[in-house]
């Protein structure tokens, strides 16, 4: 692979070329947010699954006061 910037006696291509900055990770995105003073919130996955574990916890709940059977 030839250096950058190619020569070519007359133009040199690519003089000006930067590469493009790597995707930032999570813990980049995570760490700048810190960084910058954002509240930290829950993710929509952490959230969704806390109010599955809740409603989940309400019907047991509601079973065993109710004796687990109906008045049908």
């Amino acid at each position: 692979m030839k250096q950058i910037p190619y020569d070519t006696g007359k133009v040199k291509i690519g003089l000006t070329y930067t590469p493009p900055p790597p995707h930032p990770t999570p813990e980049d995105t995570w760490a700048q947010s810190v960084l910058l003073g954002d509240k930290q919130g829950m993710d929509e996955l952490t959230l969704t699954t806390i109010q599955s574990i809740g409603l989940i916890a309400f019907f047991v709940i509601v079973m065993l006061i109710t004796g687990g059977t109906s008045n049908a």
